[in-house]
C-alpha cells in the first residue's frame, strides 16, 4: 500500500504495482473463513434478447470496463487504458482523510461478455496484488435476463485481510469495504 499525501502533490505509482505478484494462495480461491459478498441491483429494462447495441446493458458495461464503479468521493481509479482487459492492473486510490489517500491495486484475471444459462453477463474479475490491504477477488458485472430484458448490476467477491494493518483494524477495514 502506498500513502499519498495530496497536500504534498504526491501521485500514485501504478508502475510499482504492475510487476507485483498476486497475494499467495489467492489462486486457490476462497477459504471457509473468508468473507463472501454478493450485491445486485436492478437498474433498467430492455427488450428481451441479447443486449441492445446502444441500450442500458452496453452503457453500464462501458462504465464497468472504465472502472467507474465506486463513488468518486471515496475512490478514484488509476488505469493505463480504457476499456480494461485481462492482464491490466487497476489502481485504487482510496480517499482516507483530507490530505491523505491510500493507493493499492489489483489485476484483471478474466473478462466476460456472453450468455450463461439465460443471463447475458458482461464485466470482469480482478484479484488483489501483494500489498493490497485485502486478499481476494471481485467480479463486477451487468447482467441481462434475456427472457425478460431485466438488467441488474452485480458485485460478487470473497476476501480476507491481507496486511497486518488490515488484520488489526479489521472491523474498520470491513466497514470501508462494504
Amino acid at each position: 500500500m502506498q500513502l499519498i499525501w495530496t497536500a504534498l502533490k504526491q501521485e500514485p505509482r501504478l508502475a510499482d504495482w504492475e510487476s507485483r505478484p498476486f497475494w499467495p494462495g489467492t489462486d486457490r480461491g476462497p477459504g471457509p473463513r473468508d468473507r463472501r459478498d454478493a450485491y445486485e441491483c436492478e437498474v433498467a429494462v430492455e427488450a428481451p434478447g441479447p443486449p441492445e447495441p446502444s441500450g442500458p446493458h452496453r452503457r453500464v458495461a462501458a462504465a464497468i470496463f472504465a472502472y467507474r464503479i465506486f463513488p468518486p468521493r471515496f475512490v478514484s481509479r488509476v488505469l493505463r487504458r480504457e476499456p480494461l482487459g485481462a492482464g491490466d492492473t487497476v489502481g485504487i486510490r482510496f480517499h482516507l482523510a483530507p490530505g491523505l489517500d491510500l493507493f493499492f491495486a489489483a489485476r484483471v484475471i478474466a473478462c466476460l461478455d456472453g450468455l450463461e444459462g439465460g443471463t447475458w453477463k458482461t464485466g470482469f474479475t480482478y484479484r488483489t496484488l501483494l500489498g493490497h490491504p485485502e486478499l481476494g477477488e471481485e467480479t463486477f458485472s451487468v447482467e441481462k435476463q434475456v427472457a425478460t430484458g431485466k438488467i441488474s448490476v452485480a458485485l460478487r467477491s470473497w476476501s480476507r485481510p491481507g496486511t497486518l494493518l488490515a488484520k488489526v483494524s479489521s472491523p474498520l477495514v470491513r466497514a470501508f469495504q462494504v
